[in-house]
């Protein structure tokens, strides 16, 4: 009996090891830490008709309607005579950036615009016929003074309205300031997709001026 005994407490004394060395090698749980994502602030995506940048530390972006347009402008009948340019008429291919005040496009706001100009040449007194392409090669990728005093029928001219409604243009001094193409789609016979940026000088009715930096387009402009 003391035998018998003797063998249970043995076999309790090592199923008590047993458990003490299982505890003793157990593991302890893994945690894994949570990762904290930090909220990244994405720009708006622009649409297909846009300008925007800074006119002076102001903001500013126009977007959605736009409105191509081309045009032979002609100021007065004062022409120069026998070939070459005319120093009063000129080609126009532009887009502007409106706020539709009715049912259809005849009413409306213009909120901002780019063109680019070229002098008219002409042949006698008769300007040559312009076609889709006298508007298209005026947009070629290349990089544009300003029209401005006695150059104000060739180049670029910009017009922004900042949040007050004042009207900026950049009918003034621009020594320094370009308007560059960087990109022309396909000629669409009445318009092409034109991409830009633009650094200048606007000035208001009064002549303050502020500068417009950081400036970026893409427009459909008239052919």
């Amino acid at each position: 009996m003391r035998k018998f005994n003797l063998i249970n407490s043995l076999f309790v004394l090592a199923v008590l090891w047993s458990a003490i060395v299982i505890s003793g090698c157990k593991k302890e749980p893994v945690v894994t830490p949570v990762k904290t994502v930090s909220a990244i602030a994405v720009e708006p995506a622009d649409s297909a008709n846009f300008i925007k940048g800074y006119l002076g530390d102001e903001p500013i972006k126009f977007e959605g309607n736009a409105l191509s347009y081309n045009s032979y402008v002609d100021p007065d009948s004062a022409h120069q005579g026998g070939t070459g340019h005319d120093y009063d008429s000129y080609y126009m291919s532009g887009s502007k950036w409106v706020t539709l005040s009715g049912t259809g496009l005849t009413s409306y706001a213009t909120n901002a615009s780019v063109e680019i100009r070229s002098l008219a040449v002409r042949v006698f007194v008769t300007p040559i016929a312009a076609t889709s392409i006298t508007y298209y090669n005026l947009l070629g990728q290349a990089t544009y003074a300003f029209a401005d005093g006695d150059n104000s029928n060739a180049g670029a001219y910009v017009s922004i309205h900042d949040k007050n409604g004042v009207l900026w243009t950049s009918t003034g001094d621009q020594d320094g300031s370009t308007l560059t193409i960087t990109s022309r789609g396909a000629n669409m016979n009445t318009y092409t997709v034109v991409s830009g940026t633009i650094s200048c000088k606007m000035y208001d009715h009064t002549g303050n001026v502020k500068q417009l930096t950081g400036a970026k387009f893409t427009a459909a402009l008239g052919i």
